[in-house]
């Protein structure tokens, strides 16, 4: 029940309600402003923190963003592969959602947020070794740091 309550909270944040978290807020506004695919992909991989004994995991999201920075809705996991014990794979999916809460709303250029708008973003999170990655504007990677 905790985790259910936690990731709704999450997901508050995500999506800019109201009972967003002032640090979460303070941080959106000491962040850098993103104004294309490379920035935006730079800004998610500063947001995620992979948790430790996930080594193999990897969750894909898929959701929007709307012309002010923030998410058009819950995201919605298109796949997932978790990998190790239950506590493992829990902390792996725990983590990639508190990324986006960390990540979302995040600062952006008008002209950016034009792009986006019209853009479904496609995010992978990924704890394996960097391979080759489908990086297109916004099919967008994040492998763990090695």
């Amino acid at each position: 029940m905790k985790t259910l309550q936690a990731r709704l909270t999450a997901l508050a944040v995500i999506l800019g309600g109201a009972s967003a978290a002032p640090s979460t807020l303070a941080q959106t506004a000491a962040s850098p402003t993103v104004n294309n695919w490379a920035e935006l992909r730079a800004v998610l991989a500063s947001c995620w923190t992979v948790p430790a004994d996930t080594e193999g995991s990897q969750i894909a999201f898929r959701f929007g963003l709307n012309k002010t920075g923030g998410m058009r809705g819950p995201p919605l996991v298109t796949s997932r592969q978790l990998k190790g014990d239950q506590e493992a794979r829990k902390r792996f999916e725990d983590g990639a959602f508190e990324a986006l809460s960390r990540c979302f709303p995040m600062r952006i250029t008008p002209a950016f947020g034009a792009i986006l708008g019209e853009s479904p973003i496609r995010l992978r999170l990924v704890n394996t070794p960097p391979t080759a990655a489908y990086q297109i504007n916004n099919n967008i990677t994040i492998f763990a740091p090695q």
